[in-house]
């Protein structure tokens, strides 16, 4: 199964160059698009139609499903549903779809920190409870028996090597060992994120499961992905 996927659009900044890397990848086969996050900058939701266009343009018919980020602001989520209808958004939910004759549970969530940022201590009430609350409901999830491939969309990564380029010292506001742990315990054939602008390596394993960075300011395209059974992935793009 070949996907695509992308995130940290920040819609309007990073379009372009959401647009000129599928000019230049060979998305023939492409069966799946996944978008883990960052769809808009500062929740400016009318912006998420630049996105959906550009995947009307090269990928017509596609099915797409992506998640939220932290700059998808929580009171506009439901304007980017409404407006971009061509993507499946996914907060803390899981779909079951048919891909090319391959059942795939797709679970999306914006993802879990560790630690809260010093902001989201400040302005989000209740923000550590949150997150506990959204591990377990991913591990339910992800536990599901239905699909024969499970896929993880998740902005915020698991604790993993794709943070390396990013400063270790706030590695706790940026990802999630605890996610990691439940990767590594529920059978994920892949994870894809956002989120991590510095990152230098965009491919890691938790376990078996290869688990990929594709923010578009860090890997500079999206990035295309063959996806088989029990964790066996092979990068194919940029």
């Amino acid at each position: 199964m070949r996907v695509l996927a992308f995130a940290d659009t920040h819609a309007p900044k990073h379009v372009s160059l959401l647009a000129e890397s599928l000019g230049r990848l060979r998305l023939e086969g492409v069966e799946l698009v996944l978008v883990a996050g960052d769809v808009v900058a500062r929740g400016e939701w009318a912006a998420c139609r630049q996105v959906e266009a550009v995947l009307r343009r090269f990928l017509p018919g596609v099915p797409a499903y992506g998640t939220f980020g932290n700059e998808d602001f929580e009171e506009v989520r439901g304007r980017i549903r409404e407006e971009c209808t061509e993507v499946v958004w996914l907060e803390d939910e899981a779909v079951d779809v048919e891909v090319g004759g391959t059942r795939v549970r797709i679970v999306g969530t914006p993802g879990v920190l560790d630690r809260p940022t010093r902001w989201q201590e400040r302005n989000v009430p209740g923000i550590r409870g949150v997150y506990e609350a959204r591990l377990e409901r991913v591990r339910e999830l992800l536990s599901h028996p239905s699909g024969s491939l499970k896929i993880l969309v998740t902005h915020y990564p698991p604790r993993c090597g794709t943070l390396r380029g990013e400063d270790p010292r706030f590695w706790e506001e940026m990802s999630s060992a605890r996610l990691a742990g439940v990767v590594a315990g529920s059978g994920v054939d892949l994870v894809v994120h956002g989120h991590l602008h510095r990152s230098v390596v965009h491919r890691d394993y938790i376990g078996s499961t290869p688990v990929y960075n594709v923010s578009l300011p860090a890997v500079k395209s999206a990035v295309i992905i063959e996806v088989r059974r029990a964790g066996l992935g092979a990068f194919l793009g940029p």
